[in-house]
């Protein structure tokens, strides 16, 4: 059975056809609200942005779910768990101020910022899942605690798993610190020494003390390394890039577990929405905002994860590359350009693995019915 996505294109029709008026709409129309009783404590999953990153989704469009959800009787608060690398949202006080700068707060956002796993990443719950890869998932407490859930997801790609969506947002962004380690074991990457420029700039941005420069030359210590992948990021000398010995599907199914596990007490009572805008080649975590690969697309909504990143995927390989802004980059495969945007960017990540796994889970189906708002 197919599962229903809503839709709304990105642009307006006419001078006053506003995107908000219109996330509004899809919000009544698909039932997102049927969820929300009065009283109810409602957790707004979010991302906030990396110190740096412009591209996560503006506070101005948590307002409008926001706003919505006190008129259903909820009382809503913007939550996610703290980083597992250094960045600036690795403690509390850190993720509340780039929170903060980034204009998330109670007068712009419409409610309280509570960051999900604590003052340090430990506060959590465990829950059983018993999957193929994880036993009992880590979950950050103010997710698992929240009796209902709206998931607010921004659509772009990711070094480690391809495409970042509704999966990954819940999967790494409802676990707490030591449930993100758990989910990138395995994944220690390479270190190319002929690139390598010895600056040093991965060792400052690693947080477990796993780098160190030798000789002029990074050195990984594996013995350390969490696998975060995030000095991946941090390289501006592509020295640095996954381990492909290791089978990276295989943290892509530990994701998809996670992300069971973070809704599994709520049956029903979470709904979920992708933003289709600002598609970048990497995550929000990105202490930059690379160019967009596509142009913005819209806002999609759904009860079923699965088949709201499936589509989502899917409207981006319809829409035409930005030719501009991904012709004088070395490391794209062009030859995916007009088939999959996320393998262009990251050739050697099959994404479907998330989807794939999730759908095994029983988290929903790949198989949707699109209908526009």
């Amino acid at each position: 059975m197919k599962s229903e996505v809503y839709f709304t294109p990105f642009g307006a029709k006419h001078f006053d056809d506003s995107i908000l008026s219109r996330l509004e709409k899809m919000f009544d129309r698909s039932g997102a609200g049927s969820i929300i009783k009065e009283g109810d404590l409602v957790a707004v999953k979010a991302h906030f942005g990396e110190h740096g990153n412009v591209s996560f989704i503006s506070p101005v469009y948590y307002r409008t779910i926001i706003d919505r959800i006190k008129m259903c009787g909820g009382n809503p608060f913007i939550t996610d768990s703290n980083t597992l690398y250094v960045g600036e949202r690795n403690n509390a006080v850190k993720h509340h101020n780039i929170a903060a700068r980034h204009g998330f707060t109670i007068e712009t956002a419409g409610a309280p910022v509570i960051i999900a796993d604590g003052l340090m990443g430990t506060d959590f719950v465990e829950v059983e899942i018993n999957g193929k890869h994880i036993k009992k998932a880590k979950i950050a407490s103010a997710v698992y605690w929240a009796p209902k859930m709206i998931v607010v997801s921004h659509c772009k790609g990711h070094m480690l798993t391809g495409f970042g969506g509704t999966l990954k947002n819940l999967g790494m962004g409802a676990a707490c610190r030591a449930g993100k380690q758990e989910q990138h074991s395995g994944q220690v990457p390479k270190f190319i020494s002929d690139k390598c420029t010895g600056c040093g700039e991965c060792v400052e941005w690693c947080n477990f003390n796993a780098i160190e420069i030798k000789g002029n030359k990074a050195v990984n210590l594996p013995d350390k390394c969490a696998g975060c992948g995030e000095c991946i990021a941090a390289c501006r000398f592509d020295a640095i890039e996954s381990n492909w010995d290791v089978d990276a599907g295989i943290m892509q199914e530990k994701m998809a577990e996670y992300a069971a596990a973070s809704v599994k007490n709520k049956k029903r009572g979470v709904f979920y929405f992708n933003f289709v805008i600002n598609v970048t080649p990497e995550c929000d975590c990105a202490p930059s905002s690379d160019k967009y690969l596509v142009p913005d697309i819209g806002i999609l909504g759904s009860f079923d994860p699965v088949a709201l990143d499936a589509a989502s995927v899917d409207l981006i390989n319809k829409a035409s590359v930005i030719t501009g802004n991904v012709s004088d980059k070395e490391s794209y495969e062009l030859k995916h350009a007009e088939h999959d945007k996320f393998r262009m960017v990251h050739p050697k990540m099959d994404w479907r693995s998330q989807l794939k796994h999730a759908e095994e889970l029983r988290m929903g189906t790949r198989e949707y019915e699109l209908i526009e708002v």
